[in-house]
């Protein structure tokens, strides 16, 4: 009755654009519930937080459309787009660059793709590459995901390290490399399994303080290439196909997400010192996985960071990449790195721990 009440005296095309205007902002809404509403009791919701910054975008469009021919449909817009700029900042960031403190120490995290294991990239000794990066950076604490070695453990610039390794040494794996002793190192248990490729996590001595270094990669969605070249370039007569093999892909993975989440999220709880959280979730930071770990924290990206939020390298806006940490602390400077040496882009922060 509503809906009907508010197409009187519309044109024909208005009331067509009002309608998709209607499901746009329903779709929307259902995107903010994404973060509070686990996949495992409702997993479609999940695909509501990815699409977030289009469902936004596309509503926004439909206000100033509304606008222009001075409709009251506009206001629904307004309403809804309201509720929703709190999450902006998460995915678009407007804050300065700041004077560095010479207190801060400098926090970086990377998904390697294992180096490059199977050559992704075409290009040459990528591994060599990404090193020589790590070396020049220098980072105080360094947290790598996806790290791989067949033989020796890649020697940086760090004197102590925390390799979760595997029941093999060849196996996937992470690492978290610092400057500072690391007096205990440890893996978060994810029902009875020690899952040194999903959390492992290091109590570092800085100065007169202690803290606990998490460097997470929760579940994959297991993309293949065939996925990728679909989702860029999708064709008519594989569209069917194509939809129906992401969206399995992405319900297993969304559903196994919430539940490392969970498990990581009551580790975090029991943690005797302040915490810093490196990590690739593979989820957005409107979806329950991100929400569940996150809270309590802050986001360095939020506080510190400066245009689209993108981490993952073929997908613009996709941000799944992220530095946490404790609310004591204060981040300055993010900054995502440029080199395209894996699927995903470096971060970094500055973090001052002693405020």
């Amino acid at each position: 009755m509503l809906v009907r009440n508010k197409m009187k005296g519309l044109t024909l095309i208005n009331k067509i654009l009002y309608l998709t205007n209607s499901i746009c902002l329903l779709f929307l809404l259902l995107s903010y519930l994404s973060p509070y509403i686990s996949p495992t009791f409702f997993w479609p919701i999940s695909f509501f937080g990815l699409l977030f910054p289009i469902f936004y975008i596309v509503n926004f469009l439909f206000l100033i459309y509304w606008f222009i021919g001075l409709k009251k449909q506009i206001w629904a817009n307004i309403i809804i787009l309201l509720v929703g700029i709190q999450y902006i900042g998460l995915f678009f960031g407007t804050q300065p660059k700041k004077t560095e403190n010479t207190d801060s120490i400098k926090v970086l995290t990377y998904n390697v793709r294992l180096f490059n294991r199977y050559g992704w990239i075409e290009k040459a000794d990528i591994k060599s590459e990404i090193v020589s990066f790590f070396k020049t950076e220098n980072a105080d604490i360094l947290c790598i995901q996806e790290f791989y070695t067949s033989d020796e453990i890649p020697t940086l610039n760090h004197p102590h390290k925390h390799i979760g390794l595997q029941s093999k040494k060849n196996q996937w794996h992470m690492a978290i490399y610092s400057n500072f002793p690391q007096i205990n190192k440890s893996t978060v248990s994810i029902k009875g399994e020690r899952m040194n490729n999903t959390c492992i996590y290091s109590d570092l001595i800085i100065g007169i303080d202690t803290l606990r270094v998490y460097n997470i990669h929760l579940a994959s969605n297991w993309f293949k290439n065939s996925d990728y070249s679909f989702l860029q370039n999708p064709k008519k007569e594989t569209l069917k196909k194509g939809i129906q093999g992401i969206v399995e892909r992405m319900k297993s993975s969304y559903k196994k997400r919430a539940g490392e989440a969970k498990a990581i999220k009551e580790h975090m709880k029991t943690s005797p010192y302040p915490i810093i959280v490196c990590g690739d979730f593979n989820d957005t930071p409107l979806s329950y996985a991100y929400n569940t770990i996150s809270k309590n924290l802050k986001d360095a990206f939020k506080e510190s960071g400066k245009g689209i939020g993108q981490s993952f390298v073929k997908i613009p806006t996709l941000r799944i990449d992220y530095i946490l940490h404790n609310e004591k602390f204060k981040s300055y400077n993010y900054l995502r790195h440029k080199q395209k040496l894996s699927d995903h882009y470096a971060i970094s922060c500055k973090i001052e721990i002693n405020n």
